[in-house]
């Protein structure tokens, strides 16, 4: 899936997403894999990072996290 279709959210809407799978992830939250969702100091890309990887892992999008 291409992220294009995220150019459509706020940033503060991928925040929320984004904080949201990493909650209900809370292992995908140390450190280490923190790594995983690299953006090269660019958060918003860090948000779609998140997302992204949330969509492959579950083949869906988390439309319900708005």
């Amino acid at each position: 899936m291409n992220d294009d279709i995220l150019n459509d959210y706020t940033i503060r809407e991928l925040q929320i997403i984004s904080g949201k799978i990493l909650s209900e992830y809370p292992y995908m939250s140390s450190n280490d894999r923190i790594k995983n969702f690299k953006a090269d100091h660019d958060s918003v890309q860090f948000y779609k990072n998140i997302i992204m990887w949330y969509i492959k892992k579950s083949n869906t999008f988390p439309d319900d996290y708005l």
